[in-house]
């Protein structure tokens, strides 16, 4: 039995919640609360990993790029709560906006965690193959699908909305992000988000 009160309680909720969800089952939804204090507990880990990685901006010699990558890692973390409630608003789920939007939060976590473990699995049993750029690749575009998979399911259930409004919903939040990386591209000082993301290959490759 999952004790229903005191932090340990909602931390136990909030995992066996992220577990049910990640597995299709839609009465993972349940374990969240939808008030804003849960929602800004399931930003705090990101915030506090945004944040932490802000203060190189006193470290490191380009301080502007340094500033516009915590800008835009700030307009992109908030950038799915903006367009979801937009959409909720509109389609008259407002009510379930919340609650939808903390298991959706959290639930961006199950695909970190899931990479990171296979990563590691693959490290040490194959390592090997775990150092092969193809092997990255297979497992960044697996983890996306998945991610995919997994948000469209939270919007379904957690807005009770049909598949096709769900995927519009994601699509929507994808598409803002890109602009908002094009942008970034596109104006002064030029922050190139896919060369990060291509770092780690680079750096197999150069291993």
């Amino acid at each position: 039995m999952i004790p229903q009160t005191g932090k340990f309680g909602a931390v136990r909720r909030i995992i066996q919640g992220m577990l049910l969800l990640a597995g299709g089952k839609r009465e993972g939804l349940a374990y969240f609360e939808g008030t804003p204090d849960a929602f800004g507990a399931a930003l705090a880990p990101q915030m506090a990993c945004i944040l932490v990685g802000g203060m190189q901006i006193f470290l490191l010699p380009d301080k502007i790029m340094s500033a516009t990558k915590l800008l835009l890692s700030l307009c992109v973390l908030f950038l799915p709560a903006v367009v979801s409630h937009f959409y909720a608003q509109r389609w008259g789920r407002g009510a379930l906006w919340l609650r939808y939007i903390t298991a959706a939060t959290w639930c961006g976590w199950v695909v970190v965690l899931i990479s990171l473990a296979c990563a590691l699995i693959a490290a040490v049993f194959t390592p090997d193959i775990a150092r092969q750029q193809a092997f990255i690749g297979a497992l960044a575009l697996c983890a996306a699908a998945y991610e995919l998979w997994l948000q469209w399911f939270v919007a379904k259930v957690g807005l009770g909305v049909s598949g096709g409004r769900a995927a519009l919903l994601y699509v929507s939040i994808l598409l803002a992000s890109i602009t908002l990386y094009g942008l970034a591209a596109l104006l002064p000082p030029h922050y190139m988000v896919i060369t990060d993301l291509l770092q780690p290959m680079v750096n197999v490759k150069s291993n």
